[in-house]
């Protein structure tokens, strides 16, 4: 009977390790594939007849190769598991309405306080071109985003939680591979007048330490409410938003103001966006702990499994609890 045992939990320590080899192969694969994507798209357009600037084809193929690269994994290792294609609005609304206010509070925060200290110039913002132009560009900004968000959230995010990696580990890795991706973007297809005050090769840089910053929100957000689309209304506000309202050139900040309160690329931004990331992360551990009291009639802070075989305190006491259904 003993030796059936060891046998089993070996059998079952062996397939667990196989899983697991598994997604590292198909991780590496899909990191691969995108940090290759980019450049695969310039190469594409190099063979064609002259594209057009910023909407070429090899653009396309730079958008959409990490959404089916991660759709062929799936496909050929049989995996159907936290695709976060599910809305699962029950429950979550309150999340669905932090991802669209987000970077319209942020936004109007750093432009208040820019205006305030005489670092932006808002006499070029007119409402009949601006709004219509929101309008126009949500559409395409939600397509563009369902590609990349099913990549970072709905494939790569998962994964790495199946490794197990930490949440700082979890936050650095995704947010480089998806700022790196960017690479081909910044150096080749964007055209030059994108690049009279700063160098390409500066902007990938940026990039590079602002992108991990918002990826702990879209994280945490993609863990509060296991699916994807709280993310892709994120992504698509800031769109159509705050990076129309700039590189649409409906503002224009001083040099000092660009790099302070600018509400993409500025400092204070960047801070409040991983302000509101940390702050989802403190509300999904809380969560984590209340369901942890649920399950077993006692706080795992105040308790341990020892006094739980004596005592069977009331989780109605436990603050964590109270804390969540207060929230919910």
């Amino acid at each position: 009977m003993l030796f059936t045992l060891r046998a089993r939990e070996r059998l079952l320590a062996e397939r667990l390790d196989m899983a697991l080899n598994k997604t590292k192969r198909d991780v590496i694969i899909f990191i691969a594939v995108v940090l290759a994507s980019g450049w695969l798209g310039a190469l594409l357009d190099m063979a064609l007849a002259e594209q057009p600037d910023g909407n070429s084809l090899g653009m396309g193929l730079w958008l959409v190769l990490p959404f089916f690269a991660s759709i062929a994994l799936r496909l050929i290792s049989r995996d159907g598991k936290n695709t976060g294609i599910k809305p699962n609005f029950k429950g979550n609304v309150k999340w669905y309405s932090l991802s669209a206010v987000a970077y319209l509070s942020v936004t109007a925060i750093t432009i208040g306080f820019a205006a305030a200290l005489g670092s932006v110039d808002i006499s070029g913002f007119e409402t009949r071109a601006f709004f219509p132009l929101i309008a126009v560009s949500v559409g395409g900004g939600l397509i563009k985003n369902i590609f990349e968000e099913f990549a970072w959230r709905g494939y790569l995010t998962p994964k790495l939680i199946e490794l197990k990696l930490n949440d700082w580990s979890l936050y650095a890795t995704v947010g480089l591979v998806w700022a790196l991706w960017h690479a081909a973007y910044y150096l080749v297809f964007l055209p030059d007048i994108h690049f009279q005050s700063m160098p390409r090769a500066a902007f990938l840089l940026i990039t590079c330490l602002i992108v991990p910053c918002w990826t702990v929100m879209y994280v945490e957000i993609y863990q509060l409410t296991g699916s994807v689309w709280p993310c892709v209304l994120m992504h698509t506000v800031e769109d159509v938003f705050p990076t129309l309202l700039v590189a649409g050139g409906f503002i224009a900040f001083t040099k000092s103001g660009d790099i302070w309160w600018n509400p993409t690329t500025g400092i204070v931004a960047t801070a409040l966006f991983l302000g509101i990331g940390l702050l989802l992360r403190h509300a999904r551990k809380g969560r984590a702990l209340a369901t942890a009291c649920i399950r077993n009639g006692l706080c795992p802070q105040q308790h341990t499994l020892a006094t739980a075989r004596t005592e069977q305190p009331v989780a109605q006491n436990c603050p964590h609890l109270t804390r969540t259904t207060d929230e919910d």
